[in-house]
Parts: C-alpha cells; structure tokens; sequence
C-alpha cells in the first residue's frame, strides 16, 4: 500500500478530482487554501503581492491500484507540461 500526496494549482482543481474519481478513489483527504513555492515556481501566497494557492490531496492507495493511479496523475502532469502538479509516494504501513 502507498500513500499518495498531490499538492497542484487551484485552478487544476477540476481536472485531478476526475482523475482520482476515474481511478476510483473512494477515501481522500483534501486540503484547500494551501500556500508555498516550488523550486521552479512563483510563491503561491493568496495576497496582492503573490496571488493563487494549491490545493493538497492525499490518499492511501492499495497495491493493486498503485500504477494504475500513479499512471493515471503521471498523464494528467504531462498534460500539464510538468508545471502546476507534484505527486508524492512513499510506503504505507498500516492504517487503523
């Protein structure tokens, strides 16, 4: 099982729902209003200096789902032209 971590730019926010949703992902937990900067983008800040935010969802994904997901939101990044999306993964142990 992994855990998967998707932090993107609100106005994507249409587009990695129906992605998660054609994937089948039942259980999520979103994050709105969530500010930053990445290594290769402007600050995200939600004022007048630096407007816009992201938005983080993060899901526990069960093996046999692994690829199917992670190739589903690796198109969707492309499709973005690498900007705008990351997508984190990392081993899940357990869940209670």
């Amino acid at each position: 099982m992994k855990m998967f971590m998707v932090i993107y730019d609100v106005d994507h926010d249409e587009e990695v729902m129906e992605t998660l949703s054609r994937c089948c992902i039942m259980g999520y937990t979103k994050w709105v209003r969530v500010l930053g900067k990445g290594p290769r983008s402007d600050p995200k800040l939600d004022d007048a200096v630096w407007p816009g935010f992201n938005c983080v969802v993060m899901m526990g994904v069960e093996e046999e789902m692994e690829r199917e997901v992670f190739g589903a939101l690796q198109s969707l990044h492309e499709e973005m032209e690498g900007r705008a999306m990351k997508v984190f993964s990392w081993p899940l142990e357990k869940v209670l």
